[in-house]
């Protein structure tokens, strides 16, 4: 089996009884799956050693850390690769089905998104641990994730599940390395919320109104969120030939898993004003 040369494969060329939408056979697709995993760990054990190990939130600095490339760079990075090689405009490569992509850099984007989460099993290997909050959207992603391959129109998940909700994944990275700085807050507050548009936009609870506008930051406690409209999921649900119950599957777990995105970064944000009040005090 060529791990290499089936990258530059087409959709139309894959002539096997088993190939999948995404023009690669079982056996392949497991093959590339098995060697990006064993690439992320490789790339977890690198950052272990060269980044800081101390505990920050759950799990390892480094881990945190070597999210960032990833979420700033490589993500956008080969998004703007597919939409590069796509024939066609942004607007069409959204729903555009296998056949009609160029299909090396969406596959090439589906297992670095994959890869990407499947790095964090390497902190087991390591004597570290992941919170299990983490692990559960982990889990929600690569269901999304790997379907894909089998289903149609992976661009609606690179813009929106991909790159826009990794964006915010950054901003809250970087928020947690300082706290205490407003304008980060600001940041990753926008950031998240706005990464959610097309994944799922908050509407403001009256607790979160009033904590903003200076009510005492004892509202914030078990405060929730929720999703109005996850404009990408829906947008996916409408596309065939996927059957609409996967579909609406998709679209359900992409909508709690904003809601769940979304109420963690107002659980942040709340912490920051308390700790704002208190240096006023």
């Amino acid at each position: 089996m060529d791990l290499i040369t089936v990258h530059g494969r087409h959709p139309q060329d894959c002539t096997e009884d088993d190939c999948l939408r995404s023009g690669w056979t079982l056996p392949e697709f497991v093959a590339q799956c098995a060697l990006w995993a064993l690439a992320s760990l490789i790339y977890t054990f690198i950052c272990s050693r060269l980044l800081p190990t101390r505990d920050f939130n759950g799990s390892p600095l480094y881990n945190w850390l070597s999210c960032l490339p990833v979420q700033l760079v490589a993500f956008p990075a080969v998004a703007a690769w597919c939409v590069a090689a796509y024939d066609g405009s942004f607007i069409e490569w959204l729903s555009a089905p296998w056949d009609k992509l160029a299909a090396t850099p969406e596959r090439i984007f589906l297992l670095l998104i994959y890869a990407y989460m499947f790095k964090d099993l390497g902190l087991y290997l390591l004597d570290a641990r992941m919170d299990a909050m983490y692990w559960a959207h982990h889990l929600g992603c690569w269901v999304i994730i790997l379907q894909f391959f089998f289903t149609t129109a992976p661009g609606i998940f690179i813009f929106g599940g991909g790159v826009a909700m990794e964006f915010g994944g950054a901003a809250q990275t970087i928020h947690l390395l300082y706290p205490d700085n407003g304008p980060l807050d600001f940041i990753h507050v926008a950031t998240m919320t706005l990464s959610h548009v097309p994944c799922g936009v908050r509407e403001p609870s009256r607790r979160r109104a009033d904590a903003v506008l200076g009510a005492p930051s004892r509202r914030w406690r078990g405060v929730s969120t929720q999703v109005v409209c996850c404009t990408s999921a829906i947008y996916y649900a409408t596309i065939p030939p996927t059957p609409l119950w996967a579909r609406l599957i998709i679209m359900l777990l992409v909508f709690k898993l904003a809601q769940a995105r979304q109420s963690n970064a107002m659980h942040l944000h709340g912490l920051y004003l308390e700790r704002r009040a208190k240096r006023k005090v």
